[in-house]
């Protein structure tokens, strides 16, 4: 217990002559006080962890809201006569990102409605051109 009292005096001594000159003083801190820089070190860490919480936690927020509006717009364009009356308009690329981001949100049967209905429209020669089908395999 001496020793450290001895310390003690040798540390506010050697802080009283440091402190006229705080370049010094902020070098030498932590190899004289080990202990304050590692405090410092682990409330920078502890204030760090908890601003990336906060950060993690908004962007789930924002991804759950984000998802909810994308299914409630597949919910809307789950409609057959909607697709069909649209999708034939559209061209092969415009269609296929329509698909894409419905396959994206995990609705993969609106995505093949309105494929479906865009290839009706389709020419000869068009990406998604399926020929000529009877009325036999229009109705099945």
């Amino acid at each position: 217990m001496r020793a450290f009292k001895r310390l003690d005096a040798i540390f506010t001594t050697t802080k009283s002559l440091l402190s006229r000159t705080s370049t010094v003083w902020s070098r030498l801190s932590p190899v004289l006080n080990p202990w304050g820089a590692l405090r410092a070190e682990r409330e920078a860490t502890r204030t760090l962890l908890a601003l990336a919480t906060e950060i993690v936690e908004e962007v789930a927020d924002e991804i759950t809201r984000l998802r909810d509006a994308g299914c409630d717009l597949a919910t809307l364009f789950n409609d057959g006569m909607l697709a069909d009356h649209i999708a034939e308009g559209l061209t092969c690329s415009e269609v296929e990102e329509l698909a894409a981001f419905f396959r994206a949100i995990d609705h993969p049967s609106v995505a093949d409605l309105w494929l479906e209905c865009h290839a009706n429209g389709d020419d000869e020669g068009d990406m998604h051109y399926q020929g000529e089908r009877s009325d036999l395999a229009l109705v099945a």
